[in-house]
């Protein structure tokens, strides 16, 4: 039923497109932009896992990204993709992996109304997580002088299975299917380089289980005004947000919530120093007992000193802590690292890090751990430069 009225939808939506008579632009130059970085790192992580009394394991990650993008302003269509793979000492840890591919497409419907669509598949697997998705998403935008509109609209499919750690458990035995289906309309003012806007964001999460292997029903609506904005000023740059979110149960098993979310990014150039502060609060689904979502808060300072064009040092803090509510249940991850970057030209780049966190789980002592890794990695450029589209056909 959801896919085939997700495919309604999609009809209806293209059969309107095709009605309006697209307008005719002068810009035909066609441009190519195809980036690539593939790298290796291997070094030796204590406590993969942040587990009490866990022994240490080697570490292997290969990785490669690839951005692509084609087309001229009336139209265009690219690809993003990340691949990471980190293997471990098999006798103690599978394997981890992170696989995204994101293919999109931007249409000109009018002089100033354009439609730009995405169609994205990940894959996310760690030891105490299990999630694959897919995920559609259509944006409309409006370009009416200073004043910007905009509506975005989201259909998304999930499998979701995660490990209770706080009770040593193990994975469910099958995972928890969840839909989403999502509008969000605003509308923003830009003068220069500051933007301001709002929006506001309705949302529906089903269950496709039906209810889960406690019997409890997880199906819940997502109500989110937000206020955001951005600017720059002599090469500093701000951005933040601010939602308060209300997600109502309708089946009455959970408390509804009401929290409040935002975004913080700032980042201070100063010669060869560059300052990175950020900081966020976000939801996302659980399947842990109990609980349907998980509140994550992050903080992170990182301090960068660029010597030369080819050597860069980077000092990073961060902090993250989950709240699972309606577990009691959180978890509070602290960490600070230091990060070595060399170019070796042709593209090459060297580099070194090492890091120490501290991992404190609900009930559990805290355990303390560290990462050292050696890397390379080489970026490829394929873009060729702007050039007319041939005409007629």
């Amino acid at each position: 039923m959801f896919m085939r009225a997700v495919g309604s939808v999609f009809a209806l939506f293209c059969a309107l497109l095709n009605a309006v008579p697209a307008v005719a632009r002068d810009d035909t130059a066609e441009t190519l932009v195809s980036t690539a970085v593939v790298g290796l790192r291997g070094g030796f992580d204590s406590s993969p896992t942040n587990s009490k009394g866990e022994k240490g394991s080697p570490t292997l990650t290969g990785f490669a990204s690839w951005n692509y993008l084609r087309g001229t302003m009336q139209d265009s269509y690219g690809l993003d993709l990340l691949l990471i793979d980190t293997q471990y000492d098999p006798r103690q840890l599978a394997a981890s992996r992170q696989h995204t591919l994101t293919l999109k497409h931007a249409t000109g419907i009018g002089e100033n109304l354009t439609l730009q669509s995405s169609l994205a598949l990940e894959n996310e697997q760690t030891w105490s997580r299990r999630r694959s998705s897919l995920t559609w998403r259509e944006r409309l935008n409006l370009s009416l002088g200073s004043f910007r509109l905009f509506a975005n609209a989201e259909a998304r499919l999930a499998a979701l299975n995660e490990r209770n750690v706080f009770a040593h458990g193990d994975f469910l035995p099958q995972d928890e299917n969840l839909a989403t289906l999502g509008i969000t309309p605003g509308i923003a003012w830009r003068q220069g380089d500051t933007e301001i806007g709002v929006s506001f964001m309705a949302s529906r999460t089903r269950f496709t289980n039906g209810i889960d292997y406690l019997g409890l029903r997880r199906d819940n609506y997502r109500l989110q005004p937000n206020l955001f904005v951005s600017t720059s000023l002599k090469g500093a740059s701000f951005e933040a947000s601010l939602s308060p979110l209300q997600i109502i149960f309708p089946d009455k098993e959970f408390e509804n919530e009401k929290t409040l979310l935002y975004t913080a990014k700032l980042r201070i150039p100063n010669e060869w120093l560059t300052l990175d502060l950020s900081s966020g609060r976000t939801v996302e689904d659980t399947t842990l007992p109990f609980a349907v979502i998980n509140l994550v808060t992050q903080h992170e300072g990182k301090l960068t000193a660029r010597f030369n064009d080819t050597n860069a040092l980077s000092l990073s803090l961060r902090q993250k802590l989950e709240d699972y509510l309606g577990l009691d249940a959180k978890t509070r991850t602290s960490s600070i690292g230091l990060d070595y970057a060399r170019g070796l030209g042709n593209g090459m780049t060297a580099t070194a890090s090492a890091a120490w966190r501290r991992t404190k789980d609900t009930g559990l002592e805290a355990v303390p751990a560290f990462v050292v890794q050696l890397g390379l990695q080489k970026q490829l450029d394929f873009s060729e430069p702007g050039k007319g589209a041939k005409k007629g056909g």
